[in-house]
């Protein structure tokens, strides 16, 4: 991280960062080509990792190359606004963390438990869905142990 003076250290500030991001963005490499999908996410820490639960259609282009096996990248940001400085220049207040993973579907115990993490972040005091809805939907849990965060807060 090039300014390290913005750097989240804090293991407790970082999750305070994602509670309240309402949206991750997942990237993978698809051949020579970044595919970045926009993902509603559940997560909880596990040893130190951050481990986020996401959903979908078991086709297309995402559920591909997530069963690749290759390692995805997870950003997240909030940002809290523009302000100006010193009465000319132009900046952001933001938060945001970024990191490199695996992905993996789960199944069972383990892709309804991932499911009820993400209806809680989304902000649903319980998952109501069907057999049928769960039955039809790809959940998969993507480990992310190399991590960074930071924040620009001007105010």
């Amino acid at each position: 991280m090039r300014r390290t003076d913005r750097q989240i250290c804090d293991f407790e500030k970082i999750k305070e960062l994602l509670d309240g991001c309402d949206t991750i963005r997942l990237g993978f490499v698809d051949g020579d080509v970044p595919y970045v999908v926009p993902l509603s996410f559940g997560y909880e820490t596990l040893d130190g990792a951050f481990v986020f639960y996401v959903h979908g259609a078991k086709v297309g282009r995402r559920h591909t190359l997530a069963a690749s096996g290759k390692p995805v990248c997870v950003e997240a940001d909030v940002c809290l606004g523009f302000i100006e400085v010193d009465g000319r220049d132009q900046t952001a207040d933001y938060r945001s963390f970024i990191g490199t993973g695996t992905i993996e579907t789960v199944e069972g115990a383990e892709a309804i438990h991932g499911l009820e993490l993400l209806c809680a972040h989304c902000g649903f005091d319980s998952m109501n869905c069907s057999q049928t809805v769960v039955n039809a939907t790809c959940v998969e849990k993507i480990t992310v142990r190399d991590y960074c965060a930071k924040q620009r807060l001007c105010r």
